[in-house]
């Protein structure tokens, strides 16, 4: 808290010190604390987001007992952006854990033609991956993206869009490390890239999409993944670090493809990818998919962003800060992954959601997941209610 306390007054600091007296710009505090020039060309805002988790899991495996935790704050961050004219710094830590982890630490520049990254961000993945969590469909993100690893390295990135088109690519090195520490964390490396396109037709947009990762490890990797359900247990994992019986992975390559439609208050998504690892007995391969539909109750349609390829904010009609009953949504999705050249079989998980969006920044969500990891020779099985408090700005 104390890491806490002191980023939150430096940000504020910065505002203070930006403005050199009331006259040369303004404050506004809606929906977060903000300070822009009277020329319009310098803005700072705080920006943040705080996510309280609540579940009720049964657990059943050899290997494991049951989790033990019910509770936790899945995500508490808190950070700042300065942006003056075509130049963006952002730097935002997640404080949900004993020490503080970056997330976006980045310079973003824009470009006569595109936009220039540089520092630690996402690899360009999967559009559930590219999709913020304060914009997603249910408490997890499709399995894929945790199965397989995808994540935020420091790196330099450009991107692209336009005619519908959106294209990016980037080339990483290792993750970040903790404590506000700008270096990486480890030795592995990586090169990504996506590209997706989207039209709209008879009423309904359509977005297709794909993307590349090719990732050289630092002391091998494991293949593993949460039931869809964070204070679950992970299944059992593929071990592939150093030393590990199969052999250790030197590199994978990932490949993964993106479906999706938005039709009035309904919408559908897929997504299917494979990553192929190089180094382990057999080199072995594995895929992943999941489907997913939802309907929006009171009407709104989920906001996509085409510049970025993305879905976006749902914004409600009527929020309850004006005396309506906010936004209503339905939804369920169902994963499979198939781990049989690890000798794990396949997992399979089914996830029916219901989320009540107060406003645009407030959002309360609940989730029953039920799945199922058949291996040769064991089972495993998750059965979790869970519900999250989502506040953001």
């Amino acid at each position: 808290m104390q890491t806490l306390t002191l980023i939150s007054i430096t940000a504020l600091a910065c505002l203070a010190s930006t403005q050199a007296d009331a006259q040369e710009g303004a404050f506004s505090f809606a929906p977060a604390p903000r300070w822009d020039s009277a020329d319009g060309e310098i803005s700072i805002k705080l920006r943040g987001r705080l996510f309280y988790d609540w579940a009720d899991v049964d657990w059943t495996s050899p290997n494991s007992a049951a989790p033990a935790d019910q509770d936790e704050y899945r995500t508490a961050r808190l950070g700042f952006e300065i942006e003056h004219g075509p130049v963006k710094l952002v730097m935002e830590y997640d404080f949900s854990s004993d020490d503080a982890k970056p997330n976006d630490v980045l310079l973003a520049i824009d470009l006569p033609e595109g936009g220039l990254r540089i520092g630690h961000f996402k690899t360009m993945n999967s559009l559930e991956e590219a999709t913020s969590s304060r914009y997603m469909t249910f408490m997890e993100r499709g399995m894929s993206t945790d199965l397989f690893g995808l994540d935020r390295r420091i790196g330099v990135a450009y991107s692209w869009a336009g005619n519908g088109f959106t294209a990016s690519a980037g080339v990483f090195g290792g993750r970040m490390d903790d404590n506000f520490a700008f270096r990486e964390s480890d030795g592995s490396s990586a090169v990504a890239a996506r590209l997706t396109w989207s039209t709209i037709v008879d009423d309904t947009r359509w977005h297709v999409g794909g993307s590349w990762r090719s990732l050289d490890y630092d002391g091998g990797t494991r293949v593993r993944a949460y039931p869809q359900a964070h204070l679950a247990n992970r299944f059992t994992a593929a071990d592939y670090r150093t030393g590990a019986v199969p052999g250790t992975a030197d590199s994978s390559d990932f490949f993964g493809l993106e479906l999706a439609a938005i039709r009035g208050p309904f919408h559908l998504h897929s997504e299917v990818a494979r990553m192929s690892i190089d180094g382990p007995a057999g080199d072995p391969s594995f895929t992943s998919g999941m489907v997913q539909a939802g309907w929006i109750l009171s009407g709104e349609a989920r906001p996509y962003k085409e510049s970025g390829g993305t879905f976006s904010r749902l914004r409600p009609d009527s929020p309850v800060t004006d005396g309506g009953w906010g936004a209503f949504e339905i939804a369920v999705r169902h994963d499979l992954s198939d781990l049989s050249d690890a000798n794990l079989g396949r997992i399979r998980a089914t996830t029916l959601g219901a989320n009540w969006y107060l406003h645009d920044h407030l959002r309360a969500m609940a989730n029953y997941v039920t799945a199922r990891m058949n291996a040769t020779g064991f089972t495993e099985t998750s059965d979790a209610i869970q519900f999250r408090l989502q506040a953001d700005f």
